[in-house]
């Protein structure tokens, strides 16, 4: 009778209104966190040998930028300059680009999908379709179980973890296109403003962890210059820079 009694709950809750609630708790979000910087670090199991890498995102509206820097294990056979790789990835508002020692500036193309939403505002752009799946505690944490897609691409189904209480994203499961399910889980919440981010993500593929990231530090409301989302301003050592394949090889990728 219990069983029989949450799940009637459970269910009695459709995807709109669930939606709903979450584009409400966020609606002051943009309003009140103008522009955002973040210093984070991540430790990737997917090449082995190399070390933790700094990433610094900035982000204004929908303009972002992404600083990555991946340390080099010591004793590789690097060219010369290049103990570090860098990478920035803008997004200016239009169109998306990446900078990095290799290629300089290049623009990536349209169905690249790079958006500042995917990266943190997960609630910005909500799949329009979605069914409540049942109930399940992640974490410790009480959470609907939601299957969402959008109308143009019904096969692409998205399974969330979504916390009762607060509305916060706990877990998110998709399918790669290898059929390998592509795990998020997010932790270790902290208040931004009234809000709450997590300062921890861990990125899994087929159950194994191939990266988790950590929130250094979390500023807001800085007044970031447009001239950060601006390629035209953005200038790299190392153009150029050969061997790039020889260079991997040397790594054993993980699968």
């Amino acid at each position: 009778m219990l069983c029989l009694f949450v799940t009637g709950n459970v269910f009695a809750l459709t995807w709109d209104e669930l939606k709903s609630k979450i584009e409400a708790k966020y609606a002051g979000f943009s309003v009140d966190v103008k522009d955002m910087e973040i210093v984070m670090k991540t430790e990737s199991k997917a090449m082995e040998g190399v070390g933790p890498s700094e990433i610094k995102m900035f982000k204004k509206g929908e303009k972002f930028r992404i600083e990555s820097q991946i340390k080099m294990p010591s004793g590789t056979d690097m060219p010369a300059g290049m103990k570090d790789i860098k990478n920035i990835l803008i997004f200016d508002g239009k169109d998306s680009w990446s900078v990095n020692q290799f290629t300089g500036k290049k623009k990536l193309p349209e169905d690249a999908n790079v958006s500042g939403k995917d990266l943190l505002s997960w609630w910005e752009d909500l799949p329009t379709k979605g069914e409540i799946m049942g109930s399940e505690k992640v974490g410790g944490k009480d959470c609907y179980i939601v299957e969402t897609w959008n109308e143009k691409d019904k096969d692409n189904k998205v399974k969330g973890w979504v916390e009762k209480n607060t509305l916060l994203l706990i877990k998110m499961e998709s399918k790669s296109s290898k059929d390998k399910t592509f795990t998020v889980i997010n932790s270790n919440f902290h208040k931004v403003k009234k809000w709450e981010m997590p300062y921890t993500k861990e990125i899994f593929t087929g159950g194994k962890l191939m990266t988790k990231t950590t929130i250094k530090t979390f500023n807001i409301n800085k007044g970031l210059s447009n001239d950060l989302f601006d390629t035209d301003k953005v200038s790299m050592d190392g153009k150029g820079v050969p061997d790039m394949k020889n260079m991997m090889e040397k790594f054993k990728m993980g699968g």
